[in-house]
């Protein structure tokens, strides 16, 4: 019966249930406000309980997504995954550090030697020398600058245990607002893992 009476509480002062987000992610959204930056210590908090961040999605797929690996208080150890064109998905792990209480940086490590890649039409894996072709022809046209990124809150949705953050990238301490991005971060795994990359 309390069960039921606390249930019947929070539906007529419109909080949300409790099982919407974890506890740890809850405090965040209570701790910030939407349009704020929010400090990379609620951000990291924010990667080690999320399922998947995807970024620009469109109807359950992405730009690209990262999967946190590992989250500690220097940095954060991830995935990336995008297509690489219309034929093959590509993944690799990366690394960054957090830094001046506020961003996450790229940090120069070398994750051409981490990459996978699967074709797109069957699921199959790439191996062999079409492998080390794909990854000679990705480090010739790596980027080497090295970037650092922001956070500000846009939203969330607990029904669907989403949130929504704005990134905005910074290249030598400048930023260029057409180079910001919507990232939909996913709490949920099943829908996490239902997730795709377009081309």
């Amino acid at each position: 019966m309390r069960r039921l009476l606390a249930c019947l509480v929070i539906g007529l002062i419109g909080i949300s249930p409790a099982w919407a987000f974890d506890q740890g992610t809850q405090d965040v959204l209570d701790r910030m406000k939407v349009g704020k930056l929010v400090p990379i210590t609620e951000v990291a908090t924010l990667m080690r309980n999320s399922e998947r961040w995807c970024y620009i999605e469109d109807e359950g797929s992405c730009s690209w997504s990262d999967i946190y690996l590992d989250v500690t208080d220097e940095g954060a150890t991830y995935e990336i995954g995008n297509a690489w064109d219309a034929d093959r998905d590509v993944i690799f792990t990366d690394q960054g550090t957090f830094e001046e209480g506020r961003y996450i940086c790229e940090t120069g490590y070398d994750w051409v030697p981490t990459v996978r890649a699967i074709n797109r039409a069957d699921g199959s894996i790439v191996n062999g020398r079409a492998l080390w072709d794909l990854k000679t022809a990705i480090s010739e046209n790596r980027n080497e600058s090295i970037d650092c990124y922001d956070y500000v809150l846009k939203g969330s949705d607990p029904d669907a245990e989403t949130i929504t953050l704005l990134q905005r990238q910074f290249t030598d301490g400048a930023t260029d607002p057409l180079n910001d991005v919507t990232v939909t971060l996913h709490f949920n795994a099943d829908t996490a893992a239902a997730l795709t990359w377009y081309y």
